[in-house]
């Protein structure tokens, strides 16, 4: 198969997949709990340990052009591990993983990453973190409550710079399930996974009401051609690095 034949493929099958999302909504049962388990959010979420998804392969290679080799890396909500154990890998950064879940911070320390337990919907809790060169926030921002309060915490720990991921809310997929009368689907486990939500033109006006310097934003995923023509419509996540 040629280079564009691939490139064709994978354009059809994610318009197919994402089509096919219109009208879907993920199986689940509320007249158990009502509240979002976390550790089940991440057996949900994550099929194999350690092994990134494509979407998260995406995200850490656009942090390594934009971090330096070495770097010392604090990664908020760091799952099990797999991204901070590529960027060491790939740029010999000096990485540590902070979450919640005590079983997914188990799988991260097997692949020896250094981890720790913290709920950080307490900003309480942010001042005994660590001092990093850059402090990572990958699809993090959009389950709290408060990511105001939690970034302006977390920048006085960030020696460079802060960089977070979150989903296009602006994505087509979103806009077209709005029109079909139904609410954008972002969410995995339980439809309380996401608070916030962000557009690429809200991230604009969002940074510039901090009085940050948004130094990089970088729209991915979604159908490749559309996307370079039109990101904030066909780009389906978003990265943005604050500088310090």
């Amino acid at each position: 198969m040629s280079f564009w034949q691939k490139i064709k493929k994978n354009f059809l099958y994610k318009i197919k997949q994402d089509l096919l999302s219109l009208i879907k909504y993920p199986k689940i049962n509320l007249s158990s709990s009502g509240q979002v388990d976390y550790d089940e959010y991440w057996r949900a979420r994550r099929r194999e340990v350690a092994v990134l998804s494509r979407y998260q392969k995406q995200r850490a290679d656009i942090v390594l052009k934009i971090i330096e080799k070495g770097a010392k890396v604090l990664d908020v909500g760091c799952g099990d591990g797999a991204v901070l154990k590529y960027l060491k890998d790939q740029a010999n950064i000096e990485g540590i993983g902070v979450d919640l879940s005590e079983k997914i911070l188990t799988q991260a320390k097997q692949i020896g990453i250094e981890v720790i337990q913290m709920d950080i919907t307490k900003l309480e809790n942010l001042e005994a973190l660590p001092e990093a060169d850059y402090i990572l926030g990958f699809e993090i921002l959009e389950h709290l409550p408060n990511p105001e309060e939690f970034i302006l915490k977390m920048k006085n720990k960030a020696r460079q710079g802060l960089i977070f991921s979150f989903p296009n809310s602006g994505y087509f997929r979103h806009r077209l399930r709005l029109l079909l009368g139904r609410f954008p689907l972002q969410w995995v486990y339980h439809p309380g996974e996401h608070l916030r939500f962000w557009t690429v033109k809200d991230v604009k006006w969002w940074a510039a009401a901090f009085g940050f310097d948004l130094d990089r934003l970088i729209v991915y995923e979604g159908p490749l051609g559309l996307r370079k023509i039109w990101p904030a419509l066909f780009g389906e996540g978003i990265i943005i690095k604050i500088k310090k």
